[in-house]
């Protein structure tokens, strides 16, 4: 933890909200009833994989009792575009350098730098990286966000080339 967090947070420049309720239009409601108007919202889930402030029924791509995500390279739900999960991977290596690939290729996505496939091709990578986590691994939740460090970062490396080559 940074160390300026008490100063800012002593001198006003951050607040402190209550969990977050619900999503409504730009701004989130809070569990104390307040609202703010938000530009983005940064949800750190920890080991449980839970949204619930996005709805169940509208977000399926991550909305599983067993952790299951169904997300393109592990990062975009493919029915809600401008939607992007950052780190919501379990890497056989450090976390970190793979967050930060993660972040370039949303960098890249937000800027216009790139452009995501097809949906039927993400969901046919979708498909793909989940039926490769069944052959591999015993069926629990704790395998369901399972990557190879080096294979996943190639993969993000070899997905921000075909983006930039999209738009």
């Amino acid at each position: 933890m940074s160390d300026d967090l008490l100063t800012r947070l002593g001198h006003g420049d951050i607040t402190v909200k209550p969990n977050v309720a619900r999503l409504d239009g730009s701004g989130v409601v809070f569990a104390d009833g307040s609202r703010e108007d938000v530009d983005v919202i940064v949800y750190c889930t920890g080991y449980k994989i839970d949204f619930p402030f996005l709805d169940a029924a509208e977000f399926t791509a991550v909305s599983s009792a067993d952790n299951e995500v169904s997300l393109y390279r592990r990062v975009v739900d493919p029915a809600h575009p401008g939607l992007y999960f950052l780190g919501l991977i379990q890497p056989l290596g450090a976390i970190m350098p793979l967050a930060e690939a993660q972040s370039e290729w949303i960098a890249d996505l937000v800027t216009g730098r790139a452009a995501l496939p097809p949906v039927p091709e993400m969901k046919a990578e979708i498909t793909a990286y989940r039926e490769s986590l069944r052959s591999r691994y015993v069926k629990s939740k704790r395998h369901t966000l399972e990557v190879d460090f080096l294979g996943y970062q190639r993969e993000l490396q070899e997905e921000r080339r075909a983006g930039a080559a999209r738009r």
